[in-house]
């Protein structure tokens, strides 16, 4: 996993060939597929291991905090870190096509869509608390934060969001991320 993931970090999934994995762990290519059958094979480890790895990172370093849109602007925070630490990882997790729902079991759908059951977890206990505007939906309202979130990292990681860029030249990258976050989350409150 460590080589795989260095190899893709380094030259994305294109670059992420068995052969490749092979060669750095100093093995044949026939011994990587006495353990692996293929290079989908190894994708949806490293899935899998990304998503428990978003989760402590992210969810588990919130849950312990005692307002639900105090936790929700960290977590969200965290979530931008997160995908801004491990850009590969983040994009391998959540923008590659190559997740085959029917094959996984029922316990890595959970992980898998954990972020976004996570969102509706807390959304719903805001909304238990009476502490959100009338008539948000946590379903939807989930969504739409990740959505948000999603976008936003897939922007900045894809160097749209930059202070180079002529459409989005944001110099203070940290600033506009607080400011960002506070602007989706308020929509929960107004």
């Amino acid at each position: 996993m460590d080589a795989s993931i260095a190899i893709g970090s380094e030259l994305g999934e294109d670059g992420l060939t068995m052969r490749g994995i092979a060669g750095r762990l100093g093995v044949s290519a026939t011994a990587l597929y006495q353990h692996f059958e293929s290079k989908a094979a190894i994708l949806r480890e490293i899935r899998m291991y990304c998503s428990t790895l978003m989760h402590a990172e992210v969810f588990d370093t919130c849950s312990a905090i005692e307002g639900p849109r105090e936790r929700i602007e960290m977590m969200s925070h965290k979530y931008i870190v997160f995908a801004r630490t491990h850009p590969w990882l983040y994009s391998v997790l959540t923008e590659t096509r190559g997740v085959e729902w029917s094959d996984l079991s029922k316990e890595e759908v959970e992980r898998v869509v954990r972020p976004l059951t996570t969102f509706r977890t807390w959304i719903k206990e805001g909304v238990d608390k009476n502490i959100w505007r009338e008539g948000v939906e946590p379903e939807m309202e989930s969504i739409r934060l990740w959505a948000a979130l999603h976008g936003l990292c897939s922007m900045m990681n894809s160097g749209r969001i930059d202070e180079n860029h002529p459409a989005f030249p944001i110099v203070d990258q940290q600033d506009f991320i607080v400011r960002f976050v506070r602007s989706v989350v308020s929509t929960l409150v107004y």
